[in-house]
């Protein structure tokens, strides 16, 4: 286990990439060339590094007396300088200068992590641990050549919570987290993975984690934290606690003598809950899940729960009420004429089939009259938010502003294919197709939203909760029409392919970018937005 470092000046001698012997290192021993660094060709470099800076915890108090064979620095100065790199060999740093620092710089950039698994380039590829990283590292040249680089990794974009208690070799998985998986040598600002953290008790009996809690698990009461321990899922609020960047919080392992409770939702055949089915006529029955867990896991009726007999099963309800996060208008139809929700919202349900056909080529998010799709649309960039209905409606917002300029809704391909799913009779360039008239007895029911591209939101939810879901389709495909039964099917799991959000990339530069899900594994991604490959549709519905 990796905490703070004991600070230590720990030194290495290297002359421009050249690992020099302590004692041969002299200015006598070595003719200085012309002058990389104003003027002075370092004959030594002196190489001091300390890590620390998790909120009350002294660099001192390091549970670790030293670095670990192979730890790696990377340092540079500006946005295209090749890393240098100083590496912890037989006790000692090894410093490799791939690219020249000017003599008194104090804005040297350096980071370091505890699982890298690539670093080509300098970006690193990160697997979950610890990481720090300075911007104001120093160096420093005098009169002799003697170069000290002095580097204080007392910034951590993750805050550390260490769980104790929990026996050597015993796991704990911590859900509602995302930690740094990228550190791009020319960013300051590491990039992050959400998915459930598995930790392993170290020979002292403690877990570490080390991680930023993502949106939805912090609200003004505090943190909520759901771990499973001990084949439990626990949940437990912490009233006015704070995890964010350099936090240094302990915990005991979750009990319920320590406050903890069981993180489940039990239900009853007439609770509408997830898998249950929806029918054409809008009606719902029991899909048989009896208790649902915070990570997906669930338990459902001793006997398999099949759909009511003469009726067509049109999608699978993945969420009862309406969600927190979901502030869409569903009184505004998405097309004149279509179907509008009647009432309060009591449910999502998602499509038994795809709305795209079985072919590599599916749908792009976008693709203008000429081509275009590197722009804002005016739809969410909030990859929490369940807003699909209300990014749908602000694409027709700007399909409507830009009429004049030939934009149809057939040009947002993504969204057009669930909208009219189970009404479509063109293809993308306006023509007249018979290949999906197979989607007509699957149509929106009326007094619901209609048929709509979800946010990456809600495919996340669905994402997490995969398994069961698919096991609801496959009972719906059982009960379908023969001339369905090619089409129902669970969520496609090739890593190659993505289900579209409606959600575009929240970063100010990658304009060109919308949120996709790989039901493969619940991860956020983003793609192009004129790619079609592999790129599927799968609606949801609000009844």
């Amino acid at each position: 286990m990796k905490h703070n470092i004991i600070p230590k000046a720990l030194r290495w001698m290297a002359a421009a990439g050249l690992c020099l012997a302590a004692a041969a290192c002299s200015k006598d021993d070595i003719t200085p060339e012309p002058a990389p660094q104003q003027g002075i060709t370092p004959t030594k470099i002196i190489f001091n590094v300390t890590r620390g800076g998790y909120d009350g915890d002294a660099e001192t108090r390091a549970p670790k007396s030293g670095w670990a064979e192979g730890d790696v620095i990377y340092f540079r100065t500006g946005l295209v300088a090749a890393t240098n790199l100083a590496t912890y060999t037989d006790g000692e740093w090894v410093v490799t200068m791939n690219s020249t620092i000017a003599n008194g710089a104090t804005y040297i950039k350096a980071r370091y992590a505890e699982k890298v698994t690539d670093d080509a380039y300098g970006h690193l590829s990160i697997e979950h641990g610890d990481v720090a990283y300075t911007t104001s590292g120093s160096y420093k040249v005098d009169e002799g050549g003697v170069a000290t680089i002095t580097l204080r990794l007392d910034q951590h974009p993750q805050g550390r919570m260490t769980f104790t208690g929990v026996g050597k070799g015993k796991e704990l998985t911590v859900l509602g987290m995302k930690y740094v998986s990228y550190f791009r040598g020319d960013e300051s600002l590491p990039r992050y993975t959400e998915a459930p953290i598995t930790l392993t008790g170290e020979d002292d009996g403690t877990a570490t984690l080390y991680a930023l809690p993502t949106p939805p698990i912090v609200t003004e009461a505090g943190i909520t934290l759901t771990v499973t321990y001990d084949g439990v899922v626990y949940t437990k609020t912490f009233a006015g606690k704070e995890f964010k960047e350099n936090s240094n919080i302990t915990l005991a392992a979750p009990s319920l003598e320590g406050g903890w409770k069981e993180a489940v939702t039990e239900y009853g055949a007439e609770d509408l809950k997830m898998g249950d089915y929806l029918y054409s006529d809008g009606t719902t029955s029991d899909g048989g899940l009896r208790k649902l867990y915070p990570d997906g896991t669930v338990e459902t009726a001793t006997e398999a729960v099949a759909p009511e007999a003469g009726k067509t099963v049109i999608g699978i309800v993945f969420h009862a009420g309406r969600h927190a996060t979901d502030a869409s208008d569903y009184t505004s139809p998405l097309t004149a004429g279509g179907p509008t929700l009647a009432g309060e919202v009591r449910g999502y349900a998602v499509a038994i089939t795809d709305a795209t056909l079985r072919t590599s080529y599916g749908a792009k998010w976008v693709t203008g009259p000429n081509g275009e799709y590197d722009f804002r649309s005016g739809v969410s960039t909030d990859k929490y938010a369940w807003n699909g209905y209300a990014n749908c409606r602000a694409i027709h917002d700007y399909v409507t502003a830009h009429a004049g300029e030939g934009w149809e809704m057939r040009h947002f391909q993504a969204a057009w294919s669930c909208e009219t799913y189970g009404n479509r009779s063109l293809d993308y360039d306006g023509n007249p197709t018979s290949d999906y008239a197979w989607q007509a007895p699957l149509r929106a029911p009326a007094g619901t939203s209609g048929w709509f591209l979800p946010s990456v939101g809600q495919l996340y939810y669905m994402a997490t909760c995969r398994d069961y879901l698919d096991s609801r389709f496959m009972a719906a495909k059982a009960a379908s029409a023969a001339e369905l039964q090619d089409y129902v099917k669970g969520f496609d799991t090739d890593s190659m392919c993505i289900y579209w959000s409606s959600t575009e990339d929240e970063r100010s530069w990658y304009t060109d970018y919308a949120y996709d899900m790989s039901f493969s594994e619940p991860i956020y991604t983003t793609s192009l937005k004129r790619i079609n490959y592999n790129a599927l549709t799968r609606p949801v519905i609000v009844f």
